[in-house]
C-alpha cells in the first residue's frame, strides 16, 4: 500500500470518527497552501501535493464504508511482508567457480579441492604444453644425430686393405692391426663436421671421424 492514511493524519488506526475528523481539520489549517504567506514556489508545490494527501486520508476514513475497506486491506498488507527475497541475490554471484547453486560439500576437504581445481587444471594444461613443446623441439631431425664429439668410450674401427670399414659391431677391436679410433661420428644426412685434426670416412650411411694416421701409430 503506496500510502497509511491514519500516519497522514497523526492518529491511530482504532480512533473514533470524530477524533479522525479533528485530525484531518487541524492538518488542513497548517498544511493549507493559503497559510504559507511568503512561501517560495517550492514549498507551495510541496505543501499542495500533501494537503492532497490530507483530503485524499479523509475521504477514506471518514467514510464508514471505505474506512472498513480500508482497514481490510491495511491488515492484508501488514500479514504481506512488504518485500519478497529476491532468489537472485548478489550473493549468488559471489559463489565459487567450483560451488553451483544448490551444490554443497559437506567435507572441508573436498570443498578446498573442489575451490582449488580449476588452477590445478590450468597447471596441468601449463605443463602438458610444456612437455609437448620441449617433445617437438627434440624430435627434429637434428636433435636425433649423434653428437659431434668424442664418443663416450674408446672405439675404433679397423681399415682394410681395400679401404673398407669393419667397425666395432664387426668385431673390430682397438689393438689391432690398422685400427683407428673413433672420435666422433654421424649419420651422413648430418650437417656436422669432424674435429679438426681428424679423418672423414664413410661405411653405409654413417660418416666416421678417426684420429690421424700419426695418432694411431703413436698409441
Amino acid at each position: 500500500m503506496a500510502m497509511n492514511h491514519y500516519a497522514t493524519l497523526g492518529i491511530d488506526p482504532d480512533a473514533d470518527h470524530e477524533t479522525i475528523r479533528q485530525a484531518w481539520v487541524a492538518a488542513a489549517r497548517v498544511n493549507h497552501p493559503d497559510a504559507l504567506a511568503g512561501a517560495s514556489d517550492e514549498e507551495r508545490h510541496n505543501a499542495e501535493l500533501k494537503m492532497r494527501a490530507i483530503n485524499e486520508a479523509w475521504r477514506i476514513l471518514g467514510s464508514s464504508e471505505l474506512k472498513v475497506q480500508y482497514d481490510e486491506e491495511l491488515s492484508q498488507a501488514q500479514e504481506t511482508p512488504d518485500e519478497i527475497e529476491d532468489p537472485w541475490s548478489d550473493d549468488w554471484f559471489d559463489l565459487e567457480a567450483s560451488d553451483p547453486p544448490g551444490f554443497e560439500v559437506g567435507n572441508p576437504v573436498v570443498a578446498t579441492v573442489l575451490r582449488a581445481l580449476p588452477w590445478l587444471v590450468i597447471g596441468a594444461i601449463g605443463v602438458g604444453i610444456f612437455v609437448f613443446s620441449a617433445f617437438a623441439t627434440n624430435s627434429r631431425s637434428e636433435r636425433w644425430q649423434i653428437p659431434n664429439s668424442r664418443t663416450t668410450h674408446d672405439e675404433c674401427v679397423v681399415i682394410r686393405e681395400d679401404g673398407t670399414v669393419r667397425t666395432e659391431d664387426q668385431g673390430a677391436r682397438c689393438g689391432e692391426p690398422f685400427a683407428r679410433q673413433v672420435v666422433a661420428k654421424f649419420p651422413m644426412d648430418a650437417d656436422d663436421q669432424c674435429p679438426p685434426g681428424s679423418e672423414k670416412t664413410e661405411h653405409r650411411i654413417t660418416y666416421y671421424c678417426l684420429a690421424s694416421a700419426a695418432s694411431a701409430d703413436e698409441d
